[in-house]
């Protein structure tokens, strides 16, 4: 990635950082489990794309930060979900104890779920800020995220389901699965940029498009990363399909994304993006 754009990633995450700090207020244990699970960490994807396809749509950066924040936020709620002893089970989240580890199972049951409540009263607030986002964008917004969460708890109940069934997975199973678990927030936050801007409805379908694409590869990327240091019986593509098919896959995705890209006027810095996130190492 060239300099202009990295510096453009550095200023994105800045921004989203200092709307995610302002947005969790408060001295109450859950909202500590909150602050604790959703600051200091994560690269912001979710949140960079909603400002990016703001801008290229020709809308104002500023007024999309409330809506990049609340894109990290349901992130971060899916996370804490997700690490619980009844989901993934995991101890750690990006070197630090998990949510439920930090506190206890009922903070991070209660954390997850506030997070989803601040990330729609984030977005339901912009509608009574003076020369912001308009009001039937608002709705949009509100209605595209409610819709990609559903989409996620349903990929996170085919994961539970696939994990204890012992039959052989597809890779329609599979692709299907992520689709839901992990492309829908990612497309969700490319199309909630889009309408922060007031995108055509071709435009529109240009974001969901990219996003679908990006959250494919983005995954297949993850499952190489975690291969070497899967649980016993977790099944991934790459458990089931193998390194090389996985980077061949993962790849074809990310072309497409970047075909997408390709047709969208200043459409640069997401081409560079789709492709650092594919080549990530961590």
């Amino acid at each position: 990635m060239n300099q202009e754009h990295k510096d453009k990633l550095t200023a994105y995450r800045e921004l989203i950082e200092k709307e995610l700090e302002s947005a969790l207020a408060g001295e109450f244990r859950v909202e500590q489990a909150m602050r604790y699970s959703t600051l200091g960490g994560g690269k912001r994807i979710r949140g960079i794309l909603t400002l990016e396809f703001c801008r290229v749509f020709g809308g104002k950066i500023e007024s999309a930060v409330p809506v990049a924040a609340a894109l990290e936020m349901v992130q971060a709620f899916s996370l804490v979900h997700d690490d619980l002893p009844c989901m993934d089970d995991d101890d750690e989240r990006r070197g630090k104890p998990s949510c439920h580890k930090q506190f206890d199972e009922a903070t991070a049951l209660l954390a997850g779920g506030a997070l989803f409540a601040n990330a729609l009263n984030s977005v339901a607030a912009t509608a009574f800020v003076p020369d912001s986002i308009k009001a039937k964008h608002t709705v949009a917004i509100i209605s595209t995220l409610s819709s990609a969460v559903m989409e996620m708890i349903r990929g996170q109940q085919l994961d539970i389901q696939f994990e204890a069934s012992e039959k052989k997975l597809t890779e329609d199973d599979i692709i299907n699965m992520y689709n839901r678990k992990t492309g829908a927030l990612i497309s969700a936050a490319c199309v909630c940029g889009a309408i922060c801007a007031g995108a055509s409805d071709k435009n529109l379908h240009k974001a969901r498009g990219y996003g679908v694409a990006l959250g494919l590869a983005f995954q297949l990327a993850d499952d190489l990363l975690d291969f070497a240091k899967e649980k016993p019986g977790k099944k991934t593509y790459a458990t089931e399909f193998g390194e090389k098919r996985t980077k061949e896959k993962a790849w074809e995705y990310t072309e497409s994304a970047v075909k997408i890209a390709g047709s969208i006027s200043d459409g640069a810095f997401l081409k560079e993006l789709v492709i650092m996130l594919c080549e990530r190492k961590a």
